[in-house]
């Protein structure tokens, strides 16, 4: 297996607060973004916990995804990282209309090279 991989931090902001609250919803659109980028799920864990907020992760043949919430504050943050062929930059505006965030900031970290270039990070609004 190839040891370069792309991996994505989404800070997602003004989401949802329905979805932040439900580990049944979250799980399937993450599994749904999985399947769009062609990446094998192997296992999935979610914990909703109480008053408010869920923390979950798939675990992918080729790394994985994770997602911590905070509803209260409208927020998300995810991970998803694969050492696969898929890049998931091009599924990074469906991560973000998933969440009906209004705006978020994405770093994008190039993974396995032994030259490393600076992290990028991009913000992405509604209006974009």
């Amino acid at each position: 297996m190839e040891t370069k991989g792309f991996h994505i931090i989404i800070d997602a902001f003004l989401c949802d607060e329905k979805l932040l609250n439900s580990a049944d919803r979250l799980e399937a659109s993450l599994i749904k973004i999985a399947e769009e980028l062609n990446m094998e799920v192997l296992h999935t864990y979610f914990h909703a916990f109480q008053p408010h907020g869920v923390t979950g992760v798939l675990v992918l043949s080729t790394s994985h995804m994770s997602v911590h919430t905070w509803p209260e504050k409208r927020y998300a943050s995810l991970d998803i990282y694969t050492c696969g062929d898929s890049n998931p930059l091009d599924r990074v505006d469906a991560v973000i209309s998933s969440f009906s965030s209004e705006y978020a900031v994405v770093y994008d970290i190039l993974r396995g090279e032994k030259r490393q270039r600076t992290p990028g990070s991009i913000v992405i609004t509604k209006e974009n």
